[in-house]
């Protein structure tokens, strides 16, 4: 369990956070249902404070302490890493796609080559350096979806297409928000969504799934999905729930306004979905990014916008992000905490 270190704050607050310079902010306006939200990938996305979305993939300053902690995470529990001998190809598939992307998004960081049937790999922050036969498992020291893996931040998920439906098949998944890798592995896209109110009526991922069925090859997409929670977590899968559940409810029953500000946070899931070109299936990546209230309250149009938001959420979708109890909270804690804007002329 990753818990931000405390902060002191002070309120109102008048500057925007650094912090929020490259953070995805996931309200497009005041009002919020689940939608399948799909956008292409790899575009810059300008906000109220600063802009996000070149890159596919992340690293930053953090980088070192989240391939750490996702060592940790799979030394204590292996089988968050599950794969299928079946889904071989579309395991070299992801690392070759993780790899020209880190290598043309951070040059400095990382390099990849290949030629005459042998790559090259460098990871300049880990240390790591890999000459190996694409295709084949034995030219690496492990396979190829967790060597990849192991060096970058975002969870990985692979769904097969089997007539006509997507199923999750193998990944790597360390930082899961409310839900557990190991028990929905097997599953078709629409069991796994089955839970979520409102959509499956609406037919959200009804049309979700039959968009990413008809992607073409190499095609990139994205979309973000949030919550908040007590207390900076990464790992707030269902297998730690024995880890953080304990914590947080000690967390809920003594939390002062500080406390609140500073450790309830906004956590985005950037999500980029994309059809590998070879094997056909699609990667599922989920980067994780966490916003406090204290940080959240620095852009007065976003603490106002989850204000509207959160002001009006159904009781059903609510309950479902684990809002109950925290609601009535964050609520006190922007209008707190946020300026008051001036009245329009």
């Amino acid at each position: 369990m990753t818990i931000e270190s405390p902060v002191t704050i002070e309120s109102p607050v008048t500057t925007v956070s650094p912090a929020l310079a490259d953070f995805p902010f996931p309200l497009s306006g005041d009002t919020y249902r689940y939608t399948a939200n799909l956008q292409p990938g790899g575009q810059r996305q300008p906000t109220e404070a600063g802009s996000w979305g070149e890159a596919v993939t992340r690293v930053g300053p953090g980088y070192r302490d989240l391939i750490a902690e996702r060592a940790r995470i799979l030394h204590a529990d292996p089988g968050r890493l599950i794969t299928d001998p079946s889904l071989l190809a579309a395991e070299w598939d992801t690392l070759r796609f993780l790899m020209r992307h880190l290598a043309a998004e951070y040059p400095g960081d990382f390099d990849y080559s290949q030629a005459g049937g042998r790559a090259r790999w460098a990871n300049r922050p880990l240390g790591i350096t890999a000459s190996f036969t694409p295709g084949d498992p034995d030219s690496l020291p492990c396979g190829p979806l967790e060597f990849i893996g192991r060096q970058v931040v975002e969870d990985l998920v692979l769904l097969d297409e089997r007539e006509g439906h997507l199923y999750v098949d193998a990944g790597l998944v360390t930082f899961a928000s409310g839900w557990s890798f190991p028990f929905v592995a097997g599953s078709s896209f629409q069991e796994i969504h089955g839970p979520v109110p409102r959509a499956s009526a609406d037919g959200v991922f009804d049309r979700a799934e039959a968009f990413l069925l008809s992607l073409p090859p190499g095609a990139v997409y994205r979309r973000l999905n949030w919550g908040f929670h007590p207390l900076r977590v990464l790992d707030h899968s269902m297998d730690a729930a024995a880890a953080w559940l304990p914590a947080v409810s000690a967390f809920l029953a003594t939390a002062t306004d500080q406390d609140i500000a500073r450790d309830v946070h906004l956590r985005v899931e950037l999500q980029h979905l994309i059809r590998l070109e070879t094997s056909g299936a699609v990667l599922f990546l989920i980067d994780t990014r966490f916003a406090s209230l204290a940080d959240l309250a620095t852009v007065p149009a976003w603490s106002a916008q989850f204000q509207a938001v959160l002001a009006g959420l159904p009781d059903d979708i609510a309950d479902y992000k684990g809002l109950r109890d925290l609601r009535p909270l964050i609520l006190a804690c922007l209008r707190d905490l946020t300026p008051a804007q001036p009245a329009p002329s």
